[in-house]
């Protein structure tokens, strides 16, 4: 008689409502697949945002938005390509692309991808900081076409930030000890020298103030942790999530 194993699914809260934000393959990708940033991004920031004392979540949250957050803050997960508020790339950075994919031989079927509305794993609002957050565990993301990341989202970050009369910070979470780690904590600081994104963004004639802040899961999983009891937690997994963390070096 043969034994059928049973299927290891990921600690996920509150899995249905994970579904009306995620197509169904990452949705499934997160249930099923320990590498999945969605998973730690979904657990660690929806269950955030239920925190009692906003004031003091407003102030947690500093370490990654600056400290210019105050309280009431809101977070939104994967905004910006499919879900509103949408973060177009600028007019300037459109125009660019298009001159020199045309001075190569392209069209604009060419820069479709550079040119679509960008996603955001967390978008943090409070009344002065608009905070794009990029998530990722052992690899360096990339933008639209191959984008610098952190550049693109602070291409789309600026105008979203002018817009709503807020300065912009960005961010991004990542596994401490890995290479990716590495890479991302020196990619912030060179970006944070002076003139560096402006020369990253030269279709943009001037660039306001721009905060850029790093974080590994490590410390914001201590900061879960630690803020657990303030959260509305009732049915999930919150024991399995904890012992999840620890096995995958993050807590």
């Amino acid at each position: 008689m043969l034994l059928r194993r049973k299927k290891h699914t990921n600690p996920l809260f509150d899995p249905e409502r994970l579904r009306l934000l995620l197509d169904e393959q990452r949705a499934q990708r997160a249930l099923t697949d320990p590498d999945s940033v969605d998973l730690l991004t979904w657990n660690v920031f929806s269950t955030l945002d239920t925190h009692r004392d906003r004031t003091w979540l407003a102030y947690r949250l500093q370490a990654l938005g600056g400290p210019g957050v105050t309280a009431p803050v809101r977070l939104s997960l994967w905004t910006g390509a499919h879900r509103e508020p949408l973060l177009r790339p600028p007019a300037g950075y459109v125009a660019h692309v298009r001159e020199v994919a045309k001075a190569h031989g392209g069209d604009d079927a060419a820069v479709g991808d550079f040119t679509a509305p960008v996603e955001v794993p967390v978008r943090l609002e409070s009344p002065g900081v608009l905070a794009l957050i990029d998530t990722t565990i052992a690899t360096v993301p990339r933008g639209r076409g191959g984008r610098d990341r952190l550049v693109e989202l602070v291409d789309v970050g600026v105008d979203a930030a002018r817009r709503l009369g807020n300065t912009l910070t960005v961010g991004v979470v990542y596994s401490s000890g890995t290479g990716a780690a590495g890479e991302l904590s020196a990619r912030v600081n060179k970006l944070r020298e002076p003139g560096a994104l402006a020369n990253a963004l030269p279709h943009r004639r001037t660039l306001p103030p721009i905060t850029l802040r790093e974080l590994s899961w490590q410390q914001l999983i201590q900061t879960w942790h630690n803020e657990a009891g303030y959260l509305e937690l009732g049915g999930e997994p919150v024991r399995c999530f904890v012992e999840f963390c620890r096995r995958r070096g993050l807590a």
